[in-house]
């Protein structure tokens, strides 16, 4: 198998994109530690095989319609994590769900801790909304990139009127 990368360049920085005839496999922040390994194992070409996926990322980065459904390809993660990565494509743009919420959708209500585990370890960020997941007080939690960016990704997925749950209201 032919993987293909690409460095996408948004407000939020530069990203590392790779995919292949598979599908997407990793958006991952261009300084993530990951990255190098990722280089080595699957010795990537550059130019994405797909470049919708380029045009998607960064139009879904700045809160803007994808055109096309991306085909996706977990290359890594246990089948708990990919559970995880999956439902989390189905959470609508703009609504958030705490992590207890999110275990118990997933029939998993005992397993709160390795659900949020498997939310901080999506290999496709953005597209796969991680940032939706916020703590059950309505607060934002943890965010790989800061909470700073968790923030902004959702206030631009409402355009800057993001719902009050995530800011502590009712």
């Amino acid at each position: 198998m032919q993987y293909h990368y690409d460095i996408a360049t948004t407000k939020f920085g530069k990203f590392f994109l790779l995919d292949s005839k598979q599908g997407l496999h990793f958006i991952l922040k261009n300084t993530d530690k990951r990255i190098p390994q990722i280089k080595k194992t699957y010795k990537p070409q550059k130019k994405l095989f797909n470049q919708i996926i380029l045009e998607n990322f960064i139009s879904s980065s700045l809160g803007k319609a994808i055109s096309k459904k991306q085909k996706i390809k977990f290359l890594v993660g246990t089948t708990l994590q990919k559970n995880v990565w999956t439902y989390l494509q189905s959470i609508p743009k703009g609504q958030t769900l705490s992590y207890s919420n999110l275990a118990e959708k997933l029939c998993l209500k005992s397993a709160v801790r390795a659900v949020a585990s498997a939310v901080g370890k999506n290999p496709i960020s953005i597209l796969i909304p991680c940032h939706r997941i916020i703590r059950k007080d309505g607060s934002l939690g943890e965010y790989a990139w800061g909470r700073k960016m968790k923030r902004e990704l959702l206030d631009i997925e409402v355009s800057g009127m993001a719902d009050s749950i995530y800011r502590g209201g009712k």
